[in-house]
């Protein structure tokens, strides 16, 4: 049966549908409609979840995102599902496995539904620039700082500075 359920976190309330322990969708409350769903035991798990990740006590899901959409999108996704917590890729190299553009990996992240989860975050751009991020550049610095995310350069200060960019 499918639940919802709401967190305030450090970059904002993420909201979220999950049907067993599969998540549809985790984004902003404004991407997520909630149509005559409830809060159940599922939701109240992932709801734990997202609160120790938050915390830095976890690093690892129980829930598995459903990667939906085309044959194209879901191949991006899943090459993202690879990247450890706490490293990161570029959109470049993601583009070289698939064998297509850094943009056309760029616009699938952009349409991530399952942030978090699929961790679009941990991919930046190979010119140093921390790359876009569909709940701000700001809460990208955050998640990756949250991570630590030691493939960037150690000069680059990820603080909230990056979205006035």
């Amino acid at each position: 049966m499918k639940e919802y359920g709401c967190l305030d976190t450090p970059i904002g309330e993420l909201c979220f549908i999950v049907d067993g322990r599969e998540v549809l969708a985790l984004h902003s409350r404004e991407k997520v409609k909630p149509v005559g769903l409830r809060l159940g035991e599922n939701a109240l798990a992932l709801k734990e979840e997202l609160r120790e990740y938050f915390e830095g006590s976890r690093k690892d899901f129980t829930f598995r995102p459903v990667l939906s959409g085309p044959d194209f999108k879901r191949r991006v996704l899943e090459e993202v599902l690879k990247i450890p917590y706490g490293l990161t890729t570029t959109y470049k190299d993601i583009a070289l496995k698939l064998s297509t553009s850094p943009r056309a990996v760029a616009m699938v992240l952009k349409s991530n539904s399952v942030l978090i989860l699929v961790p679009c975050h941990r991919v930046v751009s190979s010119t140093g620039w921390i790359g876009g991020y569909a709940l701000g550049v700001a809460a990208k610095a955050f998640l990756l700082n949250l991570e630590r995310a030691s493939q960037l350069s150690s000069q680059t200060v990820l603080t909230a500075e990056w979205s006035k960019q």
